[in-house]
C-alpha cells in the first residue's frame, strides 16, 4: 500500500526534471557495455534488469525522502526529490545509480540555470571537484598497466620539467605514486581554490613553483613520505606533470586516450576553462541558490588533476562501475591485481591507491567526494555487494542534497552499506 500511495503521488505532481532519464539512458549504455564486454552479461553472478519510471522502487527512491534534521524521528514527513533540491537551494542534480553490478537508473533533476527551464539530464556535465583525483588515479595505473612507470619508484626518475626539490625529509625515503596517490608523500597545499572568469590561469608548473598567477606556497615535502596521510592536492599536480612528461601529451589528451576513450566517457574533459561549445553544462551557484562566476557560469580549475574534471552522472557511472567488474576479474580495463592494490589501504592512509576505504566483507566500499566552489558531487561503490551510486549537483549546498538522496537510495535497496554505522568515517590516525 505504501508503494501504492507513492505511485499515485507520482503521478498527481509535475517534478521538472531531465528528459534523459530511467530505461532511456539505461539501454544506450547497457548496448555501450554489451559491445565492449559481450562475455560478461550472461555469466555475471550479478546480473540486475534497468528499472522503469514506475519500478516501486523508483517510486520510493524519488518520494520518500527525509531530511537529515529528521532521521531519527519515526514519524518525520516524507518528501520528493524536487522538494529537497528548492529546500537546499540547489538548482540541479543527476544521479547513477549501480545495483546487482549493473547501472539500473540515471536521471536529472530540476535545472542547469536557477529560474530557467532547461532541465538536467544524466548527460549534463558538472564540475566534480576531487573525483578529479579518482580519474588520475586511474589513469596512472593505466600507465603502471602498461609497464612505462612503476609505483614505487622514486617519482623524480619520471619527471623532466620539474623535479620534487630534495630536503631533509626526502633523504632517506622518497616521494612515490603510491605515496602520492594515497596522500602519505609528505606534500603541501590541501586544496586550490578556483578561478573566476576574466581571471589568468596558472601553468602546472606556476602552481607547482607557486609563481603567479597561482595564489600558494611552492608545492614542497614536509615531513619524510610514508610517516602519516596529509591530503594534497599538491602532490596530485606533481602526479599530473609526470603523467604529461611520461606520456608526452597534454594533460587533458593523456585522460582521453588512457580513460575517456576506452571507457566510452564521452562527456568528459580536462580542460578548462570548460569551453561554451562543449554543450549541456550545468551553471554554478551560490549558497543562496543564485547564479555565480558570471558572465561565463562556471568556474575554472587549471589544478586539472586535483580538481579539474568535467563529467556527466552516466560517464562516471561508467567509471564506478568498471572498478567494481575490475576488482572482481570481469573487466579487462584494468588488471584484477592492480586494482585489488587500488582498493587496499596504504599505511597510515585512510586512502588506497586514489579511493578513500571503509568496511569488510559485503560492507566494503570505496568512495570520494568533490567540493569546487559552486558544485557538490560524490561516488562510491560497494566493491562485493554490487551497489554504488553518483551524485552530481551545481550548487554550494549540495554536500547536504546529496546525502538525503544517498540515504533514500540506502533505504529504497537496503544497501549493506550504510552511512550512519559509520561507513565513511576517518580511521582514528586521521588528524
Amino acid at each position: 500500500m505504501r508503494f501504492l500511495a507513492l505511485l499515485l503521488n507520482l503521478l498527481s505532481r509535475r517534478t521538472l526534471e531531465g528528459s534523459h532519464h530511467g530505461r532511456f539512458i539505461f539501454s544506450r549504455i547497457h548496448r555501450r557495455r554489451i559491445e565492449r564486454h559481450p562475455r560478461r552479461l550472461a555469466v555475471s553472478p550479478l546480473s540486475a534488469e534497468p528499472l522503469a519510471d514506475d519500478d516501486p522502487r523508483i517510486v520510493a527512491f524519488e518520494n520518500d525522502l527525509i531530511a537529515r534534521d529528521d532521521l531519527e524521528n519515526p514519524d518525520a514527513p516524507r518528501w520528493t526529490i524536487q522538494d529537497r533540491i528548492e529546500e537546499n537551494r540547489v538548482p540541479g542534480l543527476a544521479v547513477a545509480i549501480i545495483e546487482g553490478g549493473e547501472i539500473v537508473w540515471t536521471k536529472g533533476y530540476g535545472v542547469k540555470l536557477a529560474g530557467g527551464d532547461d532541465a538536467i539530464n544524466a548527460d549534463t556535465v558538472f564540475s566534480v571537484g576531487s573525483i578529479s583525483k579518482m580519474a588520475n588515479a586511474v589513469i596512472i595505473l593505466r600507465l603502471v598497466a602498461e609497464g612505462l612507470i612503476d609505483l614505487d619508484a622514486d617519482v623524480n626518475e619520471y619527471l623532466t620539467s620539474w623535479k620534487v626539490p630534495d630536503n631533509q625529509y626526502t633523504h632517506e625515503n622518497k616521494v612515490t605514486l603510491r605515496a602520492i596517490l594515497s596522500h602519505t608523500a609528505g606534500f603541501n597545499q590541501h586544496g586550490f581554490g578556483d578561478f573566476q572568469p576574466g581571471e589568468a590561469l596558472p601553468t602546472a608548473l606556476q602552481t607547482l613553483n607557486g609563481q603567479s598567477p597561482a595564489t600558494h606556497d611552492p608545492i614542497r615535502v614536509t615531513f619524510s613520505p610514508g610517516e602519516k596521510m596529509d591530503y594534497s592536492g599538491g602532490g596530485v599536480t606533481v602526479s599530473q606533470v609526470l603523467v604529461e612528461d611520461v606520456t608526452g601529451l597534454p594533460y587533458p589528451e593523456a585522460a582521453h586516450k588512457y580513460l575517456f576513450e576506452p571507457l566510452g566517457m564521452t562527456r568528459s574533459t580536462f580542460v578548462n576553462p570548460l569551453p561554451a561549445s562543449h554543450g549541456d553544462i550545468a551553471r554554478a551557484h551560490n549558497a543562496q541558490g543564485a547564479p555565480t562566476a558570471l558572465p561565463r557560469g562556471w568556474e575554472a580549475m587549471p589544478e586539472m588533476a586535483a580538481s579539474g574534471l568535467w563529467t556527466s552522472a552516466n560517464d562516471l557511472s561508467l567509471f564506478v562501475l568498471m572498478l567494481m567488474e575490475s576488482y572482481r576479474g570481469e573487466s579487462d580495463f584494468l588488471p584484477q591485481a592492480l586494482v585489488k592494490d587500488m582498493m587496499s589501504r596504504v599505511p597510515n592512509s585512510w586512502h588506497g591507491l586514489g579511493p578513500r576505504l571503509n568496511g569488510e566483507g559485503k560492507t566494503r566500499v570505496f568512495h570520494h567526494g568533490g567540493a569546487n566552489d559552486s558544485y557538490r558531487a560524490r561516488i562510491e561503490g560497494h566493491l562485493n555487494a554490487g551497489s554504488g551510486i553518483v551524485l552530481l549537483t551545481n550548487g554550494t549546498r549540495g554536500i547536504e542534497l546529496n546525502r538525503e538522496v544517498r540515504r533514500s537510495a540506502e533505504d529504497t535497496f537496503n544497501w549493506t552499506v550504510k552511512e550512519d554505522n559509520g561507513a565513511y568515517s576517518p580511521p582514528d590516525f586521521v588528524e
